[in-house]
């Protein structure tokens, strides 16, 4: 059951765990609207090339953030 965490302006979704990401390499995203529905994507623990500053196997989700403004909240 992923882990559901609401904040001053969002609701966060755990889409996984961020004790498997390089800190490094943790990104917010915009999608949709501007300002109301985010991602939090980074780079799989080993996988960061911290010199290049890119992840050699690709991006994946970590959270979605989504404003509460769309869920009156």
């Amino acid at each position: 059951m992923p882990k559901i965490h609401i904040t001053k302006k969002y609701i966060r979704k755990r889409v996984r765990n961020p004790k498997q990401f390089d800190s490094k390499s943790l990104r917010i995203k915009d999608i949709g609207r501007k300002g109301f529905t985010k991602i939090i994507v980074g780079c799989p623990k080993g996988k960061y090339d911290a010199k290049k500053k890119r992840c050699k196997v690709g991006m994946k989700t970590q959270s979605i953030l989504m404003s509460r403004k769309d869920f009156g909240v």
